[in-house]
């Protein structure tokens, strides 16, 4: 059920018109039965695995809270069983494969013709919840308990069961006391609703059909076609995750309730760490404070910092994935990180322009670059791909150099290189619809300065009884016209 589709319109409506129309009284019984009801949707085994997870997280939350003296094994417990959880669903496959990758053993391959796990729904995201949830009453257990209903609620609240934002009690909790209706809300619903799905099957869904044939056989492709799919893919993920975000908070925003932003505009950031503050917030912020906070952040020594930055950038890659291209990725990012870290604080080195336009400009140019390349580890179908795409890139290129260089009184060689296989060692495939990744790339930007200004836009809120049906007229004619089948979200399956 997912947030473009038909049963979700009806599901969402049907919710909507209840949720306001029963006493206030009962609407966060109202909406905690709405969560289950879509998590049954997706699977009625797993709904029950999901509620006694909810359920043991809440017994040993209130353990936390009753510990005046910081019972370290209980709060060890809580983030054990958890990343059990985690990992079984998740990464059990992957663990069997890097056995099988090390000992070379028959069992380790055949494990998963016998052992079918399914990935339930949204476990990274409901998982890295009650863990900061656990933590935090550990480090404070002064604040009020919270109720069973209302913890209940906390984690399966239906607008970010999909994919997140990442909550903690402060984002949620305060929206309990507010369930009113408020029309400056529903304005910014409106507006959040009709962005996000233009993000999502106007440009999201046309970028993934552009590149998923070179993903699918990289070897085919030449290099400028093998980057400027890393390219299209930072545009995919980006309007992609980010139009989920923005229906996510939409869908909250109808109901009255105000949950995070997870993206202020990341490609128009100067640097790695600017990128980071502003991509996957949610995420970042998780990291920093549940995983290098803990191992020492920068108090350690440079060393230490530069480690603990490839560490928590590691695992975060990890996270989003089980497979080695995810590991490379967020490696590649904790690498990024610690030289930029080394070359800007340890030896001085200004990196990062902040009064020259132009200068910020190519600097952003430059960390999209770095994104794109990773987007090639982060898109791979598996290891072998990835592998495939960055042969590809200093392979090719020669080739093709040749292939430029030779003139029409050597065409003879081209043709001869045809013996030697089914097409010649200088002919490539090359992306299709380039000229759409033009179209896109001005979209891209519009949507970024909506982040990255938003105040700029705040002056023509004056005229949303004006603006809001104009828009949503403009956006079911362009949605009726020019969508087209990109499949699921991204970040559905993380």
């Amino acid at each position: 059920m997912l947030f473009n589709s038909i049963p979700f319109l009806i599901f969402f409506s049907i919710v909507y018109l209840f949720y306001w129309g029963i006493p206030k009284v009962w609407r966060k019984n109202f909406l905690l039965l709405a969560g289950i009801a879509f998590y049954s949707y997706f699977s009625y085994i797993l709904t029950l695995h999901f509620l006694s997870v909810i359920g043991i997280n809440y017994y040993l939350y209130r353990k936390l809270h009753a510990s005046d003296n910081k019972d370290k094994k209980l709060i060890t417990l809580t983030v054990t069983l958890n990343l059990i959880n985690l990992a079984v669903f998740k990464y059990f496959y992957f663990f069997n494969r890097v056995l099988a990758d090390i000992t070379g053993y028959p069992f380790f391959e055949s494990v998963p013709t016998f052992v079918h796990i399914v990935l339930p729904l949204a476990v990274s995201f409901y998982s890295f919840q009650v863990i900061a949830a656990a933590v935090d009453t550990f480090r404070d257990s002064t604040k009020p308990l919270v109720s069973i209903r209302d913890y209940f609620l906390f984690v399966a609240f239906f607008p970010v069961l999909i994919a997140g934002p990442i909550m903690r009690f402060q984002d949620f909790l305060p929206n309990l006391e507010k369930l009113d209706p408020d029309r400056d809300k529903m304005y910014r619903a409106s507006y959040l609703l009709m962005l996000g799905l233009i993000k999502k099957v106007l440009v999201a869904d046309p970028m993934s059909i552009t590149i998923s044939p070179i993903f699918a056989n990289p070897s085919q492709y030449d290099s400028f076609s093998l980057i400027m799919a890393g390219i299209c893919y930072s545009i995919q993920v980006y309007c992609d995750f980010s139009g989920l975000t923005d229906m996510a908070r939409s869908i909250a925003l109808y109901l009255g309730f105000e949950i995070p932003e997870n993206f202020t505009g990341p490609f128009f950031s100067t640097s790695g760490r600017e990128l980071w503050r502003r991509w996957h917030i949610t995420l970042s912020f998780w990291l920093r404070d549940y995983i290098y906070f803990p191992l020492g952040g920068s108090k350690l020594g440079e060393v230490r910092t530069y480690l603990n930055l490839i560490i928590i950038m590691t695992l975060g890659g990890f996270w989003h994935g089980a497979d080695y291209t995810f590991i490379c990725w967020g490696f590649y990012w904790g690498a990024v990180l610690a030289i930029e870290r080394f070359l800007e604080d340890g030896l001085g080195w200004k990196l990062t322009p902040t009064k020259s336009l132009p200068l910020m400009i190519l600097k952003a140019f430059f960390i999209f670059f770095l994104f794109s390349i990773s987007g090639l580890m982060f898109r791979s179908n598996n290891a072998t791909s990835m592998i495939d795409l960055f042969a590809g890139i200093f392979t090719h290129f020669p080739e093709e150099l040749t292939r430029y260089m030779l003139n029409d009184s050597n065409a003879w060689l081209v043709s001869a290189t045809s013996l030697f296989g089914d097409r010649s060692l200088f002919t490539f495939s090359n992306i299709e619809n380039l000229e759409r990744v033009g179209y896109m790339s001005i979209a891209l930007v519009l949507f970024h300065h909506f982040q990255y200004f938003p105040g700029y836009w705040e002056k023509f809120r004056k005229y949303d009884a004006l603006i809001a049906p104009i828009c949503g007229v403009i956006t079911i004619f362009l949605l009726a016209t020019l969508s087209q089948d990109g499949g699921d979200f991204i970040y559905y399956k993380f």
